[in-house]
């Protein structure tokens, strides 16, 4: 469907609920900026394309509502998000059916091992309903999976992965929330021969382990004084 009739079919749809063209435009631009931003962090993070049936299915209808009050407070409208969302799913195109589809498992699984958290780097926060959530810390893979044998192994705490996104939610001790941890590769820093965890970390080595000095792989410090 090409844009200038996408456009129409929306604002004859908004119209309906006597939404201004101008308004519902509004509204779905903070919806699309959302999904751009989404899908540039899954290609960078993963190298394949976040099609907008496994946007959804990463989200669940809930994120999508939730994404749709937003907008609509954004626009103008209050906190009517379902509008929103009737009057977007009323034109949304029907997902693609491809020859090389396979099942996606976006929902999240009891996470058995630390070391399934394999990735080089992550974002990790601390998320609480009745708090604000900051904007997180870079951790190494390391620093995560000690801290996940740390939270699990003591029957202290459980932890979640989300296959195909590789998120990582997991609880400590008493503590309220959860903490969550989202993939970052390109964030990653030299690691230590030792412990595998960054430089900066081993100020932590008394609570996760981590070695009490930091010692570069030998390759790399012989490509260091060679040059």
């Amino acid at each position: 469907m090409d844009q200038p009739t996408h456009q129409r079919l929306l604002h004859a749809e908004a119209a309906k609920y006597g939404i201004a063209p101008e308004m519902i435009d509004r509204a779905v631009g903070v919806i699309a900026a959302v999904q751009r931003r989404d899908r540039a962090d899954f290609r960078r993070n993963f190298g394949g394309e976040l099609t907008p049936d496994r946007w959804l299915a990463a989200h669940g209808v809930s994120g999508f509502k939730e994404l749709c009050a937003y907008a609509a407070r954004t626009a103008g409208l209050g906190d009517d998000g379902d509008l929103i969302m009737r009057v977007v799913s009323a034109i949304a195109p029907q997902p693609e059916q491809r020859a090389d589809d396979r099942p996606v498992q976006f929902w999240a699984r009891p996470l058995t091992d630390p070391a399934e958290a394999a990735f080089p780097a992550y974002r990790v926060t601390y998320e609480d309903p009745r708090a604000d959530t900051g904007p997180g810390f870079d951790w190494s893979g390391a620093l995560l999976r000690r801290t996940l044998r740390e939270a699990t192994g003591r029957g202290l705490g459980a932890a979640s992965l989300e296959e195909v996104t590789g998120v990582v939610v997991f609880t400590r001790g008493d503590l309220r929330g959860a903490y969550v941890a989202r993939p970052a590769p390109g964030h990653a820093q030299p690691t230590c021969d030792r412990c595998g965890q960054w430089q900066r970390e081993h100020t932590l080595h008394e609570r996760f382990g981590s070695c009490e000095e930091f010692t570069a792989p030998v390759a790399r410090l012989v490509a260091v004084l060679v040059s």
